[in-house]
C-alpha cells in the first residue's frame, strides 16, 4: 500500500513539470526520479493511477456544458467569494451551479461586474456574461495567473452584462465573517485577527502583504499546521486536565473523550479556515495521529505525512501548482527531518534541571528555525523571484509569541464574542486585548520597509547556481567519504561549476557580441527589453490603470529581476499612450540613474529626434520623428544593429510616417532590419506593403493581447507578411517572446513553447483545460 501512495504522490509531485496532461512518455523518467531522490522504489500502478486521476479531474472540469465560444453565454452560479472590489468594478468567483453532477469536481469562474447590486457571498444568480479564457499575460519572473487560476479550480473568466439574483445560500462561516469584518475593521491589527481566526484577508492591504513577504512571516496569517496545532494542544489539554479531575476513569475514557473533542475543534477550526490548503494537510495530520492514537496503531512521522499528502492530492491533485503546497509540505517535512536528526528526548531526563532542559528546546528550535529560512526561502525564491533576508530573525521572535499568546487569546476572543451574540450582546474586550498582543508584531512589520536589503530579488541563473551548490553540499553531507563512494566527488565538485562560473562573470566585466530582444507580452500594449551584457535597454513600459496597477511593476521590473539586470542604462518612450507610456513613474522611481530619451513633455528626457548613440556593442539609430508633435505618428522609430544584425523599433506610426521613413531609406537611411516590431499592434493603419517592402524583415512580432478589443493584429495585415514569406508571432499567443541574436543567426524562443512549456502554461480557451488551442 505504501509503495502505491508513494508513487501516487510522487508522480502528482512532478506534475509541474509535465508538458502535457497524460505524459506516458516521461514515466520511465518519473519513476528514475523517484528512485533517485526519494531512494523508494514507486508503484507502477500508482504512477499511472497518478497520471489518469489528474487528467480524468481536469477532464471533469473541463466538460461541464461550459461553451466554447466568445459570444455571450448565460450561467447560473454561487459566489464564493469576493475577489476585489473598488468605486466602480468588483470582482468574484463563482461556482457553477450543475445538479445533473453529483459527484466530481465543480467548475469555478471569476467574474468582475460594475454592479449596483450589493453582492454577498453565498448568493445564487443567474448571470448573462461576456466568456473570457483564463490564458493570462506570461513573462519570465512575472507572476503566472494562469497557474494560480488553475489551481483554484477556475477554468474561466467573464465580464458580467446583466445579473438577477436567484436566492441566497447560508453559510456560518460567511455569517461570522459578515458580522466580525465591520468590528474588527477599527482595531490597528484587526486583519491580522480576522485572517487568525477566519481565514479571511479581506482587511490586509496590498502594503501589509508586502510587509508580510517582506518579513517572510506571511505564513503565520494563513492558517495552517501551526494555529491548528495551537488549538487542538489547548482543547485536548483542558478536557483532559478537567475530566481527570472531576470524572476520573481507569480506562481509557476519558482520553477518548479528549481525543474526540480535541479533533472535532480541529475540524471546525478548518471548516472557518475555508479548508485551505495548508489547512487541509494539517487536518489530515492531526486526525491520523488522533486515529492512530486511539487504535494503538504505531505508525512514523514519515508516514503520516506521506499519507496526509496522497490525501490531500487524491481530493484535490491540482494543489500542487500552489506555493502554498510546496511550503506547507516543506515546512513539516523540515520540522520532521529535524526532530528524527537530533533528538532531545534522550538527554531529557527527569534529572535535569529547569535551564538544562530550556536550553535543550532552544537548541532545538534555533535547529528547526535556520533550516526551515534555508529551504523555505529557496522556495520562495523558486516561486516569487526573490528571499526575506530578515526572516529567521523575525520569525524567531514572533512565532513562539504567536504560538503562546497571539493564537490562544484570538480564538478565546472570538469564543466569547460568539457567545455574545447568541444572547444579543457583543463583547468586544478581549478583541482588544488581542489586538494589544499583536502591538509589537505590528510595530516590526511598519519598520520593515527601513531594514536593509529587506528583500533580495534572485534571478534564476544565481537560483539554478544556487540550487546545484545546495546540492553538493547535501550530497558530500551523506554519502561516505571512503570505499567506492569515492567517484562521487567528481561528479561533487562539477555541481558547483554553475555557481562559480556566475561569480566570475559578475566580477568581470564581459564583452560578447550575442544580443538579446525581450517582446513581453503586457496584454494590449508594448514593452521591449534589450540586453547585451547584464546590462538594459528599455523601449516603451506598457500601461497602467488607476494607482494599483502597473505592468511595469508586475512584468518589466520582475521580469529584469530575474535575468539579473540591476542596471538599466535607456529608458525610451516612443509617445504618451497609456498602453506605451503608462508605467513610466513606477521605473523611474526604480531606476533613477537610468537616461531617459522621449518626446513625452511630463517625462523630461533627451528629444527623440534623429541620432545616433553608441550603447555597448550596438548602435542605436533614432530616424524618426523630424520634430516632436505628438500622437500615434510621431512615435519615436530606433533602429538597433551591431552590424551583423539589426531590430527596427516602430512604435505606434501609421501610414504617413511610413511614407517619410520610405523616403528617407531612398535618400540614405538604413531602414531595412531583420526583425521588426510591428507598427501599431497590427493595425489597418500602419504596416503598408511598400513599408513592409523597404524594411524586409525576417521576422515581425505583434504586440497584442489575446483577443483583444481592436482585433490587432488584423488578419488582412498579417497576410500581407505571410505572403512575403515572412514569419510572425504574436504576444497574447506566445507569452514573452525573446530573440537571440549571435553567430550570424537567429535563435527565437517563446515563453509557452520554450521556456516553460508546461500543460498549464498552454493557451486555454474558455472553459477549457484539456484540448488547448
Amino acid at each position: 500500500m505504501n509503495g502505491f501512495i508513494f508513487g501516487f504522490s510522487a508522480t502528482l509531485l512532478s506534475a509541474m513539470l509535465w508538458p502535457s496532461l497524460l505524459p506516458i512518455g516521461c514515466l520511465p523518467y518519473l519513476c528514475l526520479g523517484a528512485l533517485i531522490v526519494f531512494k523508494k522504489a514507486p508503484s507502477l500502478s500508482g504512477v499511472l493511477f497518478a497520471m489518469c486521476w489528474l487528467t480524468g479531474f481536469c477532464l471533469v472540469l473541463s466538460r461541464q456544458e461550459l461553451p466554447l465560444s466568445q459570444q455571450p453565454i448565460h450561467m447560473r452560479g454561487e459566489i464564493i467569494s469576493l475577489v476585489s472590489q473598488n468605486s466602480d468594478w468588483v470582482s468574484f468567483d463563482i461556482i457553477v451551479d450543475k445538479p445533473n453532477l453529483i459527484f466530481g469536481p465543480r467548475a469555478k469562474l471569476r467574474l468582475t461586474w460594475q454592479s449596483p447590486e450589493t453582492l454577498q457571498v453565498g448568493q445564487v444568480w443567474s448571470f448573462t456574461l461576456m466568456p473570457k479564457s483564463i490564458s493570462s499575460v506570461l513573462n519570465q519572473g512575472g507572476y503566472n495567473e494562469q497557474k494560480q487560476l488553475i489551481s483554484q479550480h477556475i477554468v474561466g473568466k467573464g465580464r458580467v452584462l446583466h445579473g438577477k439574483l436567484q436566492t441566497s445560500n447560508f453559510s456560518l462561516r460567511n455569517h461570522l465573517i459578515e458580522q466580525l469584518a465591520p468590528k474588527l475593521s477599527i482595531l490597528a491589527q484587526g486583519d491580522i485577527l480576522l485572517a487568525l481566526i477566519l481565514g479571511d484577508k479581506q482587511l490586509i492591504s496590498a502594503s501589509k502583504w508586502q510587509a508580510l513577504r517582506q518579513t517572510g512571516t506571511g505564513h503565520l496569517v494563513a492558517i495552517s499546521g501551526l494555529h491548528l496545532s495551537v488549538i487542538t494542544a489547548w482543547v485536548y489539554t483542558c478536557i483532559l486536565f478537567f475530566l481527570t479531575r472531576l470524572a476520573a476513569h481507569p480506562s481509557r475514557r476519558n482520553l477518548v473523550i479528549a481525543l474526540s473533542l480535541a479533533g472535532a475543534s480541529a475540524l471546525f477550526y478548518s471548516y472557518l479556515a475555508g479548508f485551505a490548503v495548508s489547512t487541509q494537510r494539517a487536518l489530515v495530520m492531526i486526525l491520523l495521529i488522533m486515529l492512530l492514537s486511539l487504535l494503538r496503531r504505531y505508525s512514523s512521522a514519515w508516514d503520516r505525512l506521506l499519507f496526509a499528502l496522497f490525501i490531500v492530492l487524491l481530493v484535490d491533485p491540482l494543489a500542487c501548482l500552489s506555493a502554498g503546497f510546496w511550503l506547507s509540505f516543506c515546512a513539516l517535512a523540515i520540522i520532521l527531518y529535524t526532530l528524527e536528526s537530533a533528538p532531545v528526548a534522550q538527554p531529557i531526563e527527569s534529572k535535569a534541571t529547569f535551564m538544562g532542559r530550556a536550553r535543550i528546546r532552544l537548541a532545538q528550535f534555533w535547529s528547526i528555525q535556520w533550516r526551515l529560512s534555508l529551504v523555505l526561502g529557496l522556495v520562495q525564491a523558486i516561486f516569487f523571484g526573490g528571499l526575506s533576508v530578515h526572516s529567521l530573525w523575525m520569525n524567531m521572535l514572533v512565532v513562539p509569541w504567536f504560538s503562546l499568546i497571539v493564537i490562544p487569546m484570538s480564538m478565546l476572543a472570538f469564543i466569547i464574542w460568539w457567545i455574545g451574540t447568541l444572547f444579543g450582546q457583543s463583547w468586544l474586550g478581549l478583541f482588544n486585548l488581542a489586538d494589544l498582543t499583536l502591538l509589537p508584531y505590528g510595530k516590526l512589520l511598519e519598520l520593515s520597509g527601513d531594514l536593509p536589503a529587506h528583500w533580495y530579488a534572485v534571478s534564476e541563473t544565481l537560483l539554478a547556481g544556487g540550487l546545484c551548490a545546495l546540492l553538493a553540499l547535501l550530497l558530500w553531507r551523506y554519502i561516505p567519504h571512503q570505499g567506492q563512494y569515492g567517484l562521487w566527488h567528481l561528479p561533487i565538485a562539477m555541481l558547483f561549476i554553475p555557481l562559480i562560473l556566475l561569480i566570475l562573470q559578475r566580477t568581470t566585466e564581459p564583452t560578447s557580441p550575442k544580443w538579446v530582444l525581450h517582446l513581453l507580452d503586457v496584454g494590449q500594449g508594448l514593452a521591449v527589453v534589450i540586453e547585451q551584457d547584464n546590462r538594459a535597454l528599455i523601449y516603451d513600459t506598457g500601461a497602467a490603470f488607476g494607482e494599483d496597477f502597473s505592468y511595469s511593476e508586475r512584468v518589466i521590473i520582475p521580469f529584469l529581476n530575474s535575468r539579473g539586470l540591476a542596471q538599466v542604462d535607456y529608458i525610451v518612450v516612443s509617445h504618451g499612450d497609456n498602453d506605451h507610456a503608462g508605467g513610466a513613474k513606477v521605473l523611474a522611481k526604480n531606476y533613477p540613474r537610468a537616461n531617459w530619451i522621449t518626446d513625452v513633455a511630463h517625462l523630461d528626457g533627451m528629444p527623440c529626434l534623429p541620432k545616433q548613440i553608441q550603447w555597448q556593442q550596438l548602435k542605436l539609430s533614432f530616424i524618426s520623428p523630424l520634430t516632436a508633435t505628438g500622437g500615434n505618428n510621431a512615435s519615436c522609430v530606433m533602429r538597433i544593429d551591431n552590424g551583423a544584425h539589426s531590430l527596427l523599433l516602430s512604435g505606434d506610426i501609421e501610414k504617413k510616417t511610413e511614407a517619410l521613413l520610405i523616403a528617407q531609406s531612398l535618400a540614405g537611411v538604413e531602414l531595412k532590419s531583420q526583425v521588426l516590431i510591428a507598427p501599431h499592434h497590427g493595425s489597418r493603419t500602419s504596416s503598408t506593403p511598400a513599408f513592409i517592402d523597404a524594411v524586409a524583415p525576417e521576422l515581425v512580432l505583434f504586440p497584442a493581447g489575446l483577443n483583444n478589443r481592436y482585433g490587432f493584429p488584423k488578419p488582412d495585415v498579417v497576410a500581407r507578411y505571410q505572403a512575403r514569406q515572412i514569419s510572425y508571432l504574436t504576444t497574447g499567443v506566445e507569452g514573452q517572446i525573446s530573440v537571440i541574436f549571435t553567430n550570424g543567426r537567429l535563435e527565437v524562443k517563446t515563453y509557452r513553447r520554450d521556456l516553460a512549456p508546461f500543460w498549464y502554461n498552454r493557451l486555454f480557451r474558455f472553459g477549457d483545460l484539456i484540448n488547448p488551442e
